[in-house]
């Protein structure tokens, strides 16, 4: 008797926060009530239908079918309970994905917790070598031979667990590989065509086979076949299989994880215990639009970025493509487009020409995103945000300050809902190398501004910043703040204690590289982030909630 049990574990998040206000002045009493503020969710289910034939034929295998297609709701259930195993049987599944609610990123975790020889038989010796190489007893050990000899494919399936010649193999082989301490990316930054979506027109579905023996590939013409009959598409021969795997058992978990995709664009599926995230930017994943995707092309259309920008022709909602080049001048944003460069490794340069108060780029519209480029900066900044500005994307750019403390990036005031992601800010000895302006400046208030897998580097001055905001309810993760950036005064400087200062690199040992400037309103977190050596001295100042501390660096794009 040879049995394989393997379970299923499913992982997703759910939050919420409910707030209430009242507001009354003398003897007037106004009252706003009911008021909610409630986080999204990730709802995964998994459900399974599967099949075994051991000989008479692929029958349904009422233990293994569970979820929508038996009508069950069972999110624990079993992909494998087979407990009689002979060379030559073959099991068939179709795994179906159901997403609500929100895009998500899924990987799959395998892990096979037991491969065991539960006794000994006659036969089984025989097999091993006689006497002398006898096989050896060992429940919940991990030297049976049954994980060697049961061989699988995944695959993408259209619902129908039939492989096809048009469906992806996603894995392939022994169980002892294909299911032993493995993470799969069903669907990552790196995999796949995007986050999944919700699934409003039905599931994501993943077809598997398995065989106690050699298995074969024999994908089916799609649409070939009706109707198309379980069983096809692959074919399982026993006739190899000798007495080793007598009375083994094969145990093991599988489990799929859904992450939400907003914020976590870069997000990729690596095994639990190397979920550290990745910091710093990665200039070199980046990819220009061609094609229909580009409305106007530099130098195709305009020998000069402003001068497409300018165009009576170009309106909000669409797309510059630039390509590859150096373009000496200044450029103004002043409508609502995306500008996208040949990438800041492939070269397209800005170098900004105005000293003083000029910049090399300036976004003086709402929702620009601004991609792809290296930005020299002359003036004040190499990047400027103009008043009251909302809605930037400022991606995958290298964004270098002139020298002599000056900034890469600064802004004015009432800045909000913008994201800076995957940039590198270069300090030449800068006062500040990036900067968000708002109450405390300039009185008026910014806010949400984020700050993800970007890369600070270069150099400022003994009393700046490599980063100072001043915008409410903003994130700064996954960030690298290289060691060149030393300051007797901080590397960043927070004006307000709702900020989020999580999963960063905080390179170079000494120094105090968070400050919270708004200390007596309640303490910044700043939770989760390398300091640059385990124990750390005088790394923060003002009322900074740093605990836990990371024990090593993140790893690093």
């Amino acid at each position: 008797m040879r049995k394989i049990l393997l379970g299923l574990l499913v992982t997703g998040t759910v939050g919420a926060v409910v707030l209430y206000a009242t507001n009354s002045f003398f003897s007037d009493t106004e009252t706003s009530t009911g008021n909610i503020l409630q986080a999204g969710e990730i709802d995964l289910k998994i459900n399974n239908e599967s099949y075994i034939d051991q000989g008479n034929g692929l029958q349904v295998s009422e233990t293994t079918t569970w979820g929508i297609p038996n009508g069950k709701d069972d999110p624990l259930g079993l992909f494998f309970n087979f407990t009689d195993l002979k060379p030559g049987d073959l099991g068939e599944d179709t795994i179906s994905i159901h997403l609500s609610s929100n895009p998500a990123w899924l990987c799959a975790d395998l892990n096979i917790t037991a491969n065991s020889d539960e006794t000994c038989t006659e036969p089984e010796n025989a097999a091993v070598g006689g006497e002398n190489n006898a096989c050896v007893v060992e429940t919940n050990g991990t030297n049976g031979d049954l994980a060697g000899q049961l061989n699988f494919v995944f695959w993408e399936d259209d619902g129908d667990n039939v492989l096809e010649d048009n469906e992806t193999i996603l894995t392939q082989g022994p169980a002892s590989n294909v299911l032993n301490g493995v993470t799969w990316a069903i669907a990552d930054s790196q995999h796949g065509n995007g986050p999944l979506q919700p699934t409003k027109e039905g599931p994501y579905f993943i077809g598997k086979a398995w065989c106690f023996g050699t298995l074969e590939l024999a994908p089916l013409v799609d649409g070939e076949g009706t109707p198309i009959q379980r069983g096809t598409g692959v074919t399982c021969d026993g006739s190899q299989v000798n007495n080793t795997a007598q009375t083994d058992t094969l145990m093991g978990d599988i489990s799929f994880r859904a992450v939400q995709s907003r914020h976590n664009l870069d997000f990729v599926c690596r095994p639990l215990d190397e979920q550290r995230p990745l910091v710093g930017a990665a200039l070199g994943a980046y990819v220009q639009p061609t094609g229909a995707p580009c409305n106007v092309n530099v130098p195709g259309n305009f020998t000069t970025i402003q001068g497409a920008i300018d165009d009576a022709g170009t309106i909000n909602g669409e797309t510059i493509c630039v390509g590859a080049g150096t373009y000496p001048e200044d450029v103004v944003i002043n409508k609502e487009i995306t500008l996208a460069g040949n990438g800041a490794s492939a070269t397209s340069i800005i170098n900004g020409q105005a000293g003083g108060q000029g910049a090399a780029v300036k976004i003086a519209a709402n929702n620009v995103t601004l991609k792809g480029f290296q930005i020299n900066g002359a003036g004040i900044a190499a990047l400027w945000l103009n008043t009251g500005v909302s809605g930037a994307t400022v991606e995958s750019n290298k964004i270098t300050s002139a020298s002599g403390g000056v900034t890469a990036v600064t802004t004015q005031g009432s800045q909000s809902n913008h994201i800076f992601r995957n940039n590198e800010f270069v300090g030449t000895a800068s006062g500040q190398v990036v900067y968000i302006n708002g109450t405390a400046s300039l009185g008026q208030a910014s806010s949400n501004v984020d700050f993800d897998n970007n890369t600070f580097s270069g150099t400022i001055v003994a009393g700046g910043v490599a980063l100072g905001n001043e915008a409410t309810s903003s994130d700064i993760t996954e960030n690298k703040f290289a060691s060149t950036l030393t300051s007797t005064y901080a590397i960043l400087e927070s004006w307000e204690d709702d900020a989020n200062v999580n999963f960063n690199n905080f390179n170079g040992v000494g120094g105090i590289k968070v400050l919270d400037s708004d200390a007596g309103a309640g303490p910044l977190d700043a939770e989760n982030n390398w300091w640059g050596a385990a124990v750390p001295a005088g790394h923060t100042a003002g009322n900074v909630d740093e605990n836990p501390k990371e024990a090593s660096a993140f790893p690093e794009n």
